[in-house]
């Protein structure tokens, strides 16, 4: 079993189709990396997983629950979170304090 499913996700930004059937599977144990070109939909995906931003259609399995009508902070209890890049973290903070965050 797999420790993070997504299954056939669509997500939009009013009329424009970001996620178009996106599938992923994160086994424990692995490092499961998503690269791609900038304006691709990777944020979009990580929002989506942190329920920052819902979506359309689709499948989000954790340890073989369905998170996808969780809400964030549901989410972030069961362990799913990300790091942002950029400026959006604490400047002030060390790595291991903003990871705590």
């Amino acid at each position: 079993m797999s420790l993070l499913e997504v299954k056939q996700v669509n997500q939009y930004y009013g009329g424009s189709h970001i996620l178009r059937n996106v599938n992923l599977t994160a086994e424990l144990g692995q490092v499961t990396v998503v690269l791609g070109r900038n304006g691709v939909g990777k944020t979009t995906l990580l929002k989506s997983l942190m329920g920052l931003v819902p979506i359309k259609s689709g499948s989000i399995t954790l340890d073989g629950v369905a998170i996808d009508k969780a809400t964030p902070y549901e989410r972030a209890r069961m362990g799913v979170g990300f790091v942002p890049q950029g400026r959006e973290i604490f400047g002030r903070l060390t790595v291991q304090e903003n990871l705590q965050m």
